[in-house]
């Protein structure tokens, strides 16, 4: 799990899931609100999905959240 704040000053919690059929989603979370987005991200494993979690850096963080979109 990462954290990290968003243009606005929001902070934002970032993991990610093992979805069905192999899909690995990037979970986003808003600290203290109920808004939870999610963002495909194209990785073999769960595993590979989590070192590309720890590997971004803000900005990349950033980038794909802006990309997400609201978990129905």
């Amino acid at each position: 799990m990462r954290s990290f704040d968003d243009a606005q000053g929001n902070r934002w919690e970032a993991a990610m899931l093992d979805a069905s059929y192999g899909i690995m989603l990037i979970i986003f979370s808003r600290v203290g609100s109920d808004e939870v987005l999610k963002n495909e991200l194209d990785a073999a494993s769960l595993f590979d999905a989590e070192q590309m979690l720890a590997a971004m850096d803000e900005a990349s963080l950033r980038a794909t959240l802006l990309e997400a979109v609201p978990w129905n």
